[in-house]
């Protein structure tokens, strides 16, 4: 399996995701955000090319990323520098 570095359209594109989640955040809980990003990333999956990438494949870039979001959301959740204490 291949990893591809983020590049400045990935952020672009995950920073407009965000923003539309949060436009919503009133209105769905966590969970119905996750249920519909899990719905979407369902959809994304099934629209693959599977004459480049196998459902295998596939379903190693979901579980890697979903990975490393979770390692980006600990580690800013851990980096308490500069932050007071009591």
């Amino acid at each position: 399996m291949r990893y591809v570095t983020s590049k400045p359209e990935h952020e672009a594109a995950y920073q407009d995701v965000c923003a539309l989640l949060a436009k919503h955040k009133d209105k769905l809980t966590a969970i119905e955000m996750l249920a519909i990003a899990a719905n979407m990333v369902g959809k994304l999956l099934a629209m693959q090319d599977q004459r480049t990438i196998t459902p295998d494949q596939a379903m190693q870039v979901i579980a890697n990323n979903i990975e490393h979001g979770n390692q980006q959301v600990i580690a800013a959740m851990t980096d308490t520098a500069g932050m007071a204490r009591n």
